[in-house]
């Protein structure tokens, strides 16, 4: 009968293995750990073989050059880092931790583009495959190690998100890294490797800030193997990394941490909600995001996170039998097989990738398998609670927050390990003819399959809506044909008032106007509070001189939806229908509210237009002024800058602008022909002549 070896924590040679492969991981010199193992140096191989060949398999898709949702974001910080934005102080940056995006910031500082960004981030993922496989070696006798490595390589949604600008690659690299670290704390213990695995810990919240679930885990590991001797340096190590983090966010937005934290808790409790991020675009998220404007608790992000939590916090007093209910479907859902789409186009890639279809062990496979390891081996709970804690750190992270395929993805590295484990234990027990101890895994496996495939109806907990999704970004690429098609695809799973709102813009842009119109009033008939649907068919009433419905629908627009950006939007709109109104004064006004709300470079250019109509021109001069300092390459403002400063005589201010004005569009004609004229009133007669010139040709072959 075969023994069934399960190796202790304080094993030498392991422990000798084990500080090799985290020694080389940290310094990042990864090649010389390869020629230690063999295994080591075909699973890297294999991981990033596979990788490389769906990036190749991907790289003419529609989602390769195109960033969307969450990865559009991340792409948005490290854009703000590079121009100087250290403090991340815009609207729209309290979403997402930073350090991904400092991480792209520096990669795009190297000259990575995207599909460069892509490369190095299946690098890190094939490395990950090496690094789970050390800890499966440490903790687990062979086989176990290999299984898991190899499960990990041909893991199809590990080798999808590689290929994605998230932060998911990252957070699992670290966490893998912490988790080496951690032990060698045990094998090796020294105050310099407890910081080093507090500082560690620190840049996984800085990724994701749920993680902060594992500081407990992490010092119990530390605790229960080295007392207390190692608490101290850890929690130095990780407020020195985690302080400047938490000061930037009490400082910028009101609270330590972000904000967007209270948004996600209440969207997984709420008497709507489903267990997932089910508001992620249109309607849906018009309907939370309203909510604290509404309730005018939106004064600041702190303000709005106050709101959600509490929010989200009275559902659960007030409802706690509704509240268990979805606890336990959420549960469910974390178990589950189906891979519930958020940021990515699960389903879409899966039809563009052959490598989908080599998925043996997806998570319908690994999760049953894993329960059984996890269960089988609970009376080693200490020997293995670093692995038990890490891996249920995000199902308790589901249960408090939300579930889909991306957020569960850091528990499944650890679910792997136990999932090989329990292969290994059912070989051992066929090979020694345990028939009782077979069966009882083979029950246990029968329960753990039944959990992971039934109770959850996959068509309604996906909210992603792959065609109108793909519609969305065929219209950012102004492939409209393409839009239409994608829209129309996206109806016949019923009716959708987002998808008939964007199928208007695609008629407004294929001068469909009366298509356009059926199309928005179809989305306000599906959703009256439609605040996009209902703008877009104001400006297209507007453009066919309807000024009195189009008023109509811009004022309810306003009355319905407080939230800034679209007060902005319904007052700049007013204004220009006031404008074509020849209602000058009610122009100004609506711009001014505008710019009010919202401080845009096209609103202070609408009030500077406004101002030029009522012979305001000083107001005129500074509202440009204000437009430029917002937005340095809106050319129009320079040009009329330009023409202003030259009426009032200001040559030295009007050349600068005019020349500002044709560096950022030199095919402008008015802009030569006023150079010209500032030249011949400068004395500059042959600079004056050949600006002239100039315009000449750029006027006729307008």
């Amino acid at each position: 009968m075969a023994r069934d070896e399960t190796y202790d924590l304080q094993h030498p040679n392991k422990a000798n293995f084990f500080a090799t492969v985290e020694k080389q991981a940290l310094s990042a010199c990864g090649l010389s750990m390869f020629a230690n193992n063999r295994h080591v140096v075909a699973l890297f191989l294999l991981a990033l073989i596979l990788r490389l060949a769906y990036l190749v398999e991907i790289r003419d898709t529609l989602y390769f050059h195109t960033l969307i949702l969450d990865a559009e974001e991340y792409d948005y910080l490290a854009q703000a880092l590079i121009e100087g934005d250290w403090w991340l102080t815009t609207h729209r940056t309290y979403v997402h931790g930073p350090l991904y995006p400092a991480l792209l910031a520096l990669l795009k500082l190297g000259g990575a583009g995207l599909v460069a960004t892509r490369l190095f981030q299946t690098v890190l993922g094939a490395f990950s495959c090496v690094l789970l496989y050390a800890i499966a070696r440490r903790f687990f006798p062979a086989p176990t190690p290999l299984l898991t490595g190899l499960i990990a390589v041909g893991y199809w949604p590990f080798i999808l998100y590689n290929g994605e600008l998230l932060a998911t690659t990252l957070t699992i690299f670290i966490e893998l890294l912490l988790v080496i670290q951690l032990v060698r704390c045990t094998d090796r213990p020294s105050y310099w490797s407890a910081a080093g695995a507090g500082a560690l810990l620190g840049l996984l919240i800085e990724t994701r800030s749920n993680t902060l679930l594992l500081v407990p885990v992490a010092l119990w590991w530390l605790y229960h193997r080295t007392r207390s001797r190692l608490l101290v340096p850890f929690c130095v190590g990780l407020c020195a990394v985690l302080a400047p983090f938490l000061i930037h966010n009490s400082l910028v937005q009101g609270t330590p941490l972000p904000s967007q934290g209270a948004w996600s808790f209440y969207m997984g409790n709420n008497p709507a909600a489903d267990g997932t991020p089910y508001a992620r675009q249109g309607i849906d998220w018009q309907r939370l995001e309203i909510l604290p404007y509404q309730a005018d608790m939106a004064t600041s992000s702190a303000d709005r996170g106050r709101f959600y939590l509490s929010e989200g916090l009275n559902f659960i007093i007030d409802q706690p039998l509704a509240y268990l209910q979805l606890l336990y479907r959420k549960f469910r859902l974390f178990w589950h097989a189906f891979e519930i789409p958020v940021s990515v186009d699960i389903h879409f890639y899966e039809a563009h990738s052959r490598l989908s279809h080599l998925n043996l062990f997806g998570f319908g496979v690994i999760a049953p398998l894993a329960l059984v390891g996890l269960v089988w081996n609970w009376n080693r709970w200490r020997q293995y609670g670093l692995l038990y804690g890490f891996g249920l750190s995000y199902l308790v992270s589901g249960l408090l927050f939300t579930v889909c395929a991306r957020y569960r993805l850091p528990a499944v590295p650890f679910l792997m390990i136990f999932a090989a484990e329990a292969l290994r234990q059912g070989a051992l027990s066929l090979k020694g003819h345990q028939w009782r101890r077979s069966a009882a895994l083979a029950l246990a496996l029968g329960a753990a399959l039944a959990l992971g495939h039934t109770g959850i109806d996959p068509a309604q907990v996906d909210h992603l809506r792959s065609a109108w999704l793909q519609g969305q970004v065929h219209m950012r690429n102004q492939a409209y044909d393409r839009a239409e098609r994608a829209y129309l695809q996206a109806l016949q799973a019923g009716p959708d008032a987002d998808v008939y709102s964007s199928l208007g813009a695609v008629y407004e842009a294929e001068r469909q106007p009366r298509e356009a119109e059926t199309a928005y009033r179809r989305a306000l008939a599906l959703a009256s509070d439609h605040t996009r649907a209902r703008l877009n068919l104001g400006n297209l009433l507007r453009g066919e001189q309807r000024f009195d419905e189009a008023e109509s629908l811009f004022l309810e627009a306003l009355v319905n939806d407080p939230r800034p950006a679209i007060q902005y939007e319904g007052h700049y709109y007013l204004g220009y229908l006031y404008l074509d109104q020849r209602d000058y004064l009610r122009a100004y006004g609506s711009f001014t509210t505008a710019v009010e709300a919202e401080q845009r470079a096209e609103g202070f250019y609408a009030l500077a237009n406004a101002c030029h109509r009522l012979g305001r021109q000083d107001e005129q001069i500074r509202h440009l002024r204000q437009t430029v300092d917002i937005d340095p390459e809106f050319a129009a403002a320079h040009r009329n800058l330009g023409a202003l400063y030259l009426q009032r005589g200001e040559h030295s201010l009007a050349e600068e602008a005019l020349l500002q004005a044709l560096k950022l569009e030199p095919d402008v004609a008015i802009a030569h022909y006023n150079l010209g004229v500032l030249y011949m009133r400068t004395g500059r007669r042959d600079l004056a002549q050949t600006a002239f010139e100039t315009a000449e040709r750029l006027r006729r072959a307008e």
